[in-house]
């Protein structure tokens, strides 16, 4: 009896633990897939060739990095944000004010890091596509919210 509770309390140890990571791989991978989309059809709003389609990507790759590293910053900050509600109001206050300057600012750097992107194609596209890069990325990224939104709504 011992054997068989011991041997279910493993099992159970073991799935819950390999649950999340499955879990996580199954989000990269619809990740990748969704970039991949977002890809093909910028190549095909874009009408890019493969030569100007590698220099933006590469540029636009370099970018996203900078800018998710700043999205990480501003995550953590309001990490501690939310953890400074439980302080003691008078002696955190300081604190709190640094914090909404520093979220602030990285918001603001992340901002600027978009706006450098932009303004550094006109190397690669052309006025028109840069137009249709702007339209395409807010279209796409409502497409996808209203997705989300609708998966998440009860029917």
């Amino acid at each position: 009896m011992n054997k068989l509770f011991l041997t279910g309390i493993v099992v159970l140890f073991v799935v819950s633990v390999s649950y999340p990571q499955k879990m996580r791989e199954k989000m990269i991978q619809k990740k990748e897939k969704l970039e991949q989309l977002e890809k093909v059809k910028l190549i095909e709003a874009l009408d890019l060739n493969e030569d100007v389609a590698v220099r933006f990507f590469s540029r636009r790759n370099e970018s996203r990095k900078e800018i998710e590293s700043f999205e990480q910053k501003a995550d953590d900050l309001l990490v501690e944000i939310e953890k400074s509600f439980d302080a003691d109001q008078k002696s955190i206050e300081g604190k709190q004010k640094q914090m909404i300057s520093d979220f602030l600012s990285t918001r603001e750097l992340i901002d600027k890091r978009r706006h450098e992107f932009i303004k550094s194609l006109d190397d690669i596209l052309t006025t028109e596509q840069i137009c249709k890069l702007i339209v395409f990325e807010k279209k796409f990224r409502d497409e996808i919210r209203s997705v989300l939104l609708d998966r998440r709504l009860p029917k």
